[in-house]
């Protein structure tokens, strides 16, 4: 019986289905996350020379660990906005915000971001709508889905520790006792995005969490990770998207200035810590494990290799 078990095992392939699964699995993020044809343009582009920071590591030892953890960061990618939003909503209902910045903000020149709008035509307004709606989670997942194809389950946590994962929960304290409202909201102007909100509620919790700008965080943390591939046109593309994506906070009157500063010095300490904690499970792990995951090929394979 064990060894029929065996036969089958070693009659399928198990890399073929690990490609198909995680194919599915990425074609369902882009469907929980609503993706247009130019979001998948951007992650097609940003794979085209994935090989260039591929690890030498056999795709079945690699899926073993990669396929798991890729779906539950696809699990908490469906789950995660509703959390986000109930959190937001008991921090507005509670009223813990002891520094309220509308008015200092908005009295220091130059601050609403307002020059960022000399060149604004409504052609690239409607393109810095798309770069901003989708920009908190697609830049995200662009690296994400690309170090899952470079064979590499630390790259994998180091994007989404330096994201989400580490960013949410420190960032809470700052938007719990601060508030500053956004931009357009403050100077009584006109909402750039269009977003229509049911209640005076919806729209106040929807402004009220600006410091840091966490587009700006999330955006510069994925673009400072993104520099140290050796692949150009995924560097490059990753600087101009993200790059893109912190004027978008600003040409749209979303975030003031100071916002998107701290947010990008926030982001370097996140990624600063990410490599803490990566460093420090690594030495932790055991070395039974780490000659397992980077085994290149089985020896029973090498060996049939070889007589054939």
């Amino acid at each position: 019986m064990r060894e029929k078990a065996r036969m089958w095992l070693a009659s399928n392939d198990w890399t073929m289905y690990g490609i198909i699964v995680s194919i599915f699995l990425v074609w369902r993020i882009g469907v929980v996350g609503n993706w247009s044809t130019a979001c998948w343009v951007l992650l097609m582009i940003c794979l085209l020379g994935v090989r260039k920071d591929q690890t030498d590591v056999d795709w079945k030892r690699f899926f073993i660990f990669g396929l798991p953890l890729l779906g539950v960061f696809y699990y908490f990618y469906g789950s995660g906005n509703g959390l986000w939003w109930k959190i937001a909503n008991w921090m507005f209902e509670n009223n813990r915000h002891p520094w309220t910045w509308d008015s200092m903000m908005n009295s220091i020149p130059f601050n609403d971001g307002a020059w960022t709008r000399i060149i604004a035509r409504p052609r690239l307004d409607n393109w810095m709508v798309w770069v901003y709606n989708y920009g908190f989670v697609l830049s995200l997942w662009v690296c994400i889905v690309r170090s899952f194809w470079t064979k590499s389950v630390k790259k994998m946590m180091s994007y989404a520790l330096s994201g989400h994962l580490l960013q949410f929960p420190l960032i809470l304290p700052f938007y719990n006792l601060i508030l500053l409202r956004e931009v357009w909201w403050v100077k009584g102007q006109p909402d750039l995005l269009g977003r229509q909100f049911a209640t005076e509620n919806d729209l106040l919790v929807n402004v009220m969490n600006c410091f840091p700008s966490m587009h700006t965080s999330i955006s510069f943390a994925m673009l400072l990770l993104a520099l140290r591939e050796k692949d150009r046109i995924f560097k490059y593309m990753m600087v101009a998207y993200c790059s893109a994506i912190i004027f978008s906070t600003l040409y749209l009157q979303i975030h003031w200035v100071l916002d998107v500063i701290a947010g990008m010095a926030f982001a370097y300490l996140i990624v600063k810590l990410a490599d803490l904690l990566i460093g420090v499970a690594t030495r932790l792990l055991p070395q039974r494990f780490k000659g397992f995951y980077s085994k290149k090929k089985d020896n029973a394979y090498a060996t049939d290799t070889m007589a054939a």
